[in-house]
């Protein structure tokens, strides 16, 4: 898992080279960065954190003005969490590219009422009602979204009732984890 981990960074890092901020990565804030991310991904044994950790790496050395402590928080959030946690997160942070992954799934609505746990149980059928509640409520409560409960019926306007429900903060989240590439 960490050599694969290192091989596709070092690949991925080759392909995005004269973006990388050659400032940053001579800094000792880079070095504990580094070290950071190492050391959380030599522990983990899930693919989405591992994809999350070298997503985080990347988007720092890539960013113009690169921030150690808004990196390392991001981090620790994800090396806390569980795959399914990272895997919701890029569900908000983009629900209509998620519901075409799911080949439109969820749709664009049409029935009378939905609700947050009929529309997420489309997009991970494999998702008893039990973990997407806690995942929602651990979200909720580390101000990644704005919505406490997912049972609340609404009118179904499909995967849009997804949309817009990230917290600036759960942008910045989104953010740090998704692909660079």
């Amino acid at each position: 898992r960490l050599n694969q981990f290192l091989v596709t960074l070092a690949e991925q890092f080759q392909e995005l080279e004269d973006r990388v901020n050659t400032e940053f990565i001579q800094t000792e804030e880079f070095q504990d960065l580094a070290e950071d991310i190492f050391s959380k991904a030599a522990e983990s044994r899930q693919q989405e954190q591992l994809d999350a950790f070298r997503s985080i790496f990347l988007n720092t050395v890539l960013s113009n003005r690169p921030s150690y402590d808004g990196a390392a928080e991001i981090a620790d959030l994800i090396d806390r969490w569980q795959a399914r946690h990272v895997i919701l997160v890029r569900i908000l942070a983009d629900p209509a590219s998620a519901d075409r992954e799911m080949g439109g799934a969820v749709g664009p609505g049409g029935g009378i009422t939905t609700s947050i746990n009929q529309i997420i149980r489309k997009l991970l059928p494999e998702w008893d009602d039990d973990q997407i509640d806690r995942t929602w409520s651990d979200l909720y409560d580390a101000k990644i979204h704005r919505t406490p409960g997912t049972k609340t019926m609404m009118s179904d306007s499909g995967i849009h009732q997804l949309e817009n429900r990230l917290t600036d903060f759960g942008q910045k989240v989104a953010k740090y984890i998704s692909d660079p590439t």
